[in-house]
């Protein structure tokens, strides 16, 4: 089967069902008294590591330790079991192990979620044409000894975030070196499963750009998982959006992807979020602008099943100077127990079992 081409089928509920959520996806998240609202029912697929019961993970991080404590305090009694963290396939990867093991020592139930980038950080020195054909398999070998070293559940986002132009990811090669590293590690770490991690404000960025073809015509070139929703084999074992921006929450393009999911049979993470423009010390429509909406899209999509917040302050780095700040301990009172409010739902009061 060619990468870049799924079956008709996989996607006709992304562009012709009539449900509700398709009927609101003109760019506008349903109104959600969160106080009062009832999540719907978890939806249940059987994919590796998907949670149990009506349930959705919660994490935090972006490889700082200290600012995922901080967060986790903030937010008690409501505790993430998803920490993130950021490595490259090219990194010295038994030291990053060494160092996560090190992190992880004392916290027996928490997961960790990787992202695993293919460029170094920069979208010119992109390399993934050679991890598909084999130029990294050494890599790829330590990557394995590493999420077999972590003896738990672990989540992967290998070449996170593809469609970012930012990343310079090829459609074609991406999906060949995806499928390359999926079955390395299917193989050698089965608690580890496979996450395909997409950008919404990206393909927004796109859409702005003039491009009026549909969304999914172009996530479709970079999926490299199987057509058949009852694949066992199937390198994608979840997949992902990235949420940052208010428009992005509310985008068609993210409530197509959602559906596509769905239809696809595969449990969904918001692998990346973080209130984008705002600081969260002083906006007091923070909460009604991102987190109110936010939450509302994870309680009416049966099919997330885990979220990741990314607890900085994005204005202290030159590159992102105007994302504001999201820690929450340096929130106020009043959104801090918002968030509380939420977090302790029994929705989220999960984490994945040890073996």
């Amino acid at each position: 089967m060619k990468a870049a081409i799924l079956a008709v089928g996989l996607f006709a509920a992304t562009l012709g069902i009539a449900t509700p959520a398709l009927r609101r996806a003109q760019g506008t998240v349903p109104e959600v008294n969160l106080q009062d609202s009832q999540p719907l029912p978890r939806a249940h697929y059987g994919r590796r590591l998907e949670p149990a019961g009506n349930t959705v993970l919660h994490g935090a991080g972006q490889t700082d330790w200290a600012s995922f404590a901080a967060y986790r305090n903030a937010v008690a009694p409501a505790q993430p079991v998803v920490f993130m963290t950021y490595v490259d396939l090219r990194d010295d990867l038994p030291g990053f192990f060494a160092q996560l093991r090190g992190t992880l020592s004392t916290e027996p139930a928490l997961t960790p979620q990787i992202g695993l980038s293919m460029n170094r950080g920069q979208a010119q020195l992109h390399y993934e044409s050679e991890t598909a054909a084999g130029t990294d398999d050494y890599s790829i070998g330590q990557l394995c000894n590493g999420l077999q070293s972590l003896h738990r559940p672990v989540f992967l986002r290998p070449g996170y975030e593809f469609n970012g132009s930012w990343n310079g990811y090829q459609p074609t090669a991406y999906v060949a070196a995806f499928r390359r590293i999926a079955s390395r590690v299917h193989a050698c770490a089965p608690q580890t499963a496979i996450v395909w991690d997409w950008s919404v404000d990206a393909e927004l960025d796109t859409e702005a750009g003039g491009n009026t073809a549909p969304a999914n015509s172009r996530w479709q070139a970079f999926y490299p998982g199987s057509s058949s929703a009852s694949d066992v084999a199937d390198s994608v074992d979840w997949w992902a959006l990235n949420l940052f921006t208010s428009a992005g929450i509310r985008s068609a393009a993210a409530e197509q992807f959602l559906q596509a999911a769905a239809a696809s049979h595969h449990p969904v993470m918001i692998a990346e979020s973080s209130p984008r423009g705002y600081n969260v010390t002083r906006s007091s429509n923070v909460w009604s602008d991102w987190f109110a909406p936010y939450f509302a899209l994870v309680h009416t999509h049966p099919g997330i099943r885990a979220f990741c917040y990314i607890n900085w302050d994005w204005s202290a780095y030159p590159q992102w100077s105007d994302w504001g700040n999201a820690r929450i301990e340096t929130a106020p009172p009043t959104l801090q127990r918002q968030l509380r409010n939420e977090l302790t739902r029994p929705l989220y009061n999960a984490a994945l079992p040890r073996s």
